[in-house]
């Protein structure tokens, strides 16, 4: 049960751009899939709806339509922010839920869906809460994902992209659009995921190098847990629930994790040297948090090379116990699978370190 070596033979900072392609070709040919090279024929966004709340937030709801041919499609994502007359950092969520149940109410959002973006804890902190609707563009649907974006750049063969990295390819989208914004600080944008969303976060994190912080929560099986070795969940359940998420290639090493040429550090290496956080649950089996905590330390040896800290920690840490002194920050609280405000809480104070 050898782990793939994460280095291979790189030994200074100036060998790891060429390292960092390889596992991107690597983690591209053997789990998510290729992301075709899009040529569109007319991207178009517009923000129709501008609405300040009445506990001094500004909700501002977008939509980004992209078109090539006769194909078509659109995404929703929204923002809420503080305003102020420097430009703010910005904290992305991606989600692949239903978020249909808006509720304009005292204090503002209260819908249910939208706990998990901590938005009143974000502003609050003096960050912008942008909400990312990838949903719209790739379904969570065996049936249907291919409708959408996959209409555009359809998934081609056993290594064509899969729904996770649709979704990281949608929440570049965003980036884009906050890029050319004034009001959003470029050099201070995070990315945030939870479960398949965290998986997301991740590959989308790796492929795109203007997120300066890259956090990912109970991602679990093809996300941040190392897959030799791993309990609960492993790729003969991720490839037969979930077909899908991955390139086709996947699905083939079913039972046979050992013959996969990769493993997840390396996807939580191509972080490096930025900032990357990851959460788990004490009672969250399915995802595994050791093997998570375990790809985190291997993945130190990119931040190592590039002159930062990793993982400060050699052991696994007590439940509500941050590990946050380098540049990869873990915590394993208590509960089951899903994101709550202590893991908020938690991700905040990680960030002041890098964004103030």
């Amino acid at each position: 049960m050898a782990i793939p070596s994460l280095l291979s033979g790189a030994t200074t900072a100036a060998q790891w751009p060429a390292r960092r392609r390889q596992l991107l070709d690597l983690l591209a040919a053997n789990i998510y899939g290729y992301t075709p090279d899009i040529v569109l024929d007319e991207s178009l966004h517009v923000a129709p709806l501008h609405l300040t709340l009445e506990n001094g937030l500004v909700y501002e709801a977008h939509k980004l339509f992209v078109r090539k041919g006769d194909a078509y499609c659109s995404m929703r994502f929204e923002i809420f922010y503080r305003p102020q007359d420097t430009p703010q950092p910005a904290i992305l969520m991606i989600d692949v839920f239903d978020t249909s149940d808006i509720n304009f109410a005292e204090p503002g959002l209260t819908a249910k869906c939208y706990n998990r973006l901590g938005y009143e804890q974000a502003t609050r902190a003096g960050y912008a809460s942008v909400f990312i609707h990838v949903n719209d563009l790739c379904n969570d649907c065996p049936r249907t994902y291919t409708r959408g974006i996959m209409e555009i750049a359809p998934r081609e063969g056993p290594n064509g992209w899969g729904a996770i990295s649709a979704w990281a390819w949608a929440a570049s989208r965003v980036v884009d659009v906050l890029w050319n914004d004034p009001r959003f600080d470029n050099a201070r944008l995070a990315v945030v995921g939870v479960s398949r969303a965290g998986k997301t976060a991740l590959w989308c994190g790796a492929q795109d190098e203007r997120l300066a912080v890259v956090i990912a929560c109970v991602s679990g099986c093809g996300g941040a847990s190392l897959l030799r070795g791993k309990t609960g969940e492993h790729i003969r359940d991720m490839a037969g629930l979930f077909p899908h998420w991955t390139c086709e290639a996947y699905a083939s090493y079913a039972d046979r994790e050992d013959d996969l040429p990769v493993d997840q550090h390396m996807l939580l290496a191509l972080c490096a040297p930025r900032p990357l956080y990851l959460s788990d649950a004490i009672e969250d089996s399915w995802a595994d948090p050791h093997k998570a905590f375990e790809a985190a330390k291997l993945a130190s040896e990119a931040w190592q090379l590039l002159g930062r800290k990793g993982l400060v920690g050699d052991d696994f840490p007590p439940v509500d116990t941050p590990l946050q002194a380098g540049d990869i920050g873990y915590h394993v609280r208590t509960g089951g699978h899903g994101l709550l405000p202590y893991d908020w809480e938690c991700y905040l104070t990680f960030l002041k370190k890098y964004f103030g």
